[in-house]
């Protein structure tokens, strides 16, 4: 699903992995006193996780924010793992080696 999807094929997967990796370590860390993250800065990398995602995951193309877009408009998020061509412009990516 993911190798296909348009963010692969823009070699955009790692905005979204860094995106993810900020908010799980936000949402759990603070549970576990041995990370020494209290519950203000777990908020911090989780807002800061979701905005990097909605602001820096865009179309190469077009400039459309996909992130933004599907949060304004949840049947966007199918396109953007599943598609492998912009939900906006329908530009279509090439599949990248390895």
């Amino acid at each position: 699903m993911f190798v296909n999807s348009v963010i692969a094929r823009t070699g955009q997967s790692w905005k979204l992995w860094l995106a993810i990796v900020l908010m799980v370590i936000g949402s759990f860390a603070p549970l576990w006193e041995g990370f020494r993250i209290d519950w203000t800065l777990g908020t911090i990398l989780v807002v800061v996780g979701y905005a990097f995602g909605v602001w820096f995951i865009t179309c190469p193309s077009c400039g459309n924010r996909w992130f933004w877009s599907a949060a304004l408009d949840a049947t966007l998020y199918g396109p953007l793992f599943k598609a492998s061509a912009c939900p906006s412009c329908k530009q279509d990516f090439p599949s990248r080696p390895g």
